[in-house]
């Protein structure tokens, strides 16, 4: 046995280094696995408080560090037209309340790791991005139903700290339920926007509000 090691130790040395090269691999492989994900920005958007109109959106920052939000948009898809409006500031705010309470004016602003932000319920961001098209004027009682809305859309346009420019995340509600006044999110995730056609096209809708 001890003859046979002897006559093939320049052969064992090469396959024991490559085995130990094949651990570090792997380690290196796992510390850089853990680096990428705590550099990149996972923001949550979800319903909160039922399924129905009146349910909250709610912003969630579950990254590493905090974002900074420029935009929310909501899009509604009714019947065959798509609308986009921003959703960024409070329609209803005063311009005295802007001195102290930037916070009651506007959602644009830093949000802290793991802090969550209360966008308001679904019938009033509804009816802000209706009542900016003529023909989207929505019944306050019956707000679905009076828009023929098939789905919305949240988007939340960001900068995180170690990524730098623009990301998003986007999340579908559809509607739902005989009276067509029940929302629920489409899929189980928030869609993370960001490969470089995602962020184009959020730095587009940024420039279009400027």
């Amino acid at each position: 046995m001890w003859q046979w090691i002897n006559q093939n130790a320049q052969a064992l040395s090469f396959f024991a280094s490559l085995g130990t090269l094949g651990v570090w691999l792997f380690y290196a492989h796992l510390l850089y696995a853990g680096f990428t994900r705590q550099r990149k920005a996972r923001i949550l958007i979800n319903q909160g408080w039922g399924q129905q109109v009146d349910s909250v959106c709610l912003i969630s920052n579950m990254s590493q560090e905090p974002i900074y939000i420029h935009s929310i948009n909501m899009t509604i898809r009714a019947s065959d037209n798509e609308y986009t409006e921003s959703v960024t500031d409070f329609d209803t705010a005063q311009p005295r309340d802007s001195e102290d309470r930037p916070q009651e004016v506007t959602r644009q602003g830093p949000l802290g790791a793991g802090e969550q932000m209360n966008l308001g319920t679904f019938r009033s961001l509804l009816r802000q991005t209706g009542e900016r098209h003529k023909d989207l004027q929505a019944d306050e009682s019956h707000p679905l139903r009076t828009l023929d809305v098939n789905n919305c859309k949240i988007t939340v346009i960001a900068s995180y700290g170690p990524e730098g420019g623009i990301i998003g995340a986007q999340r579908k509600f559809l509607v739902r339920g005989d009276d067509n006044e029940l929302l629920r999110p489409a899929a189980i995730n928030t869609k993370r926007m960001a490969k470089r056609n995602a962020r184009k096209k959020l730095q587009a809708w940024l420039e279009k509000e400027l």
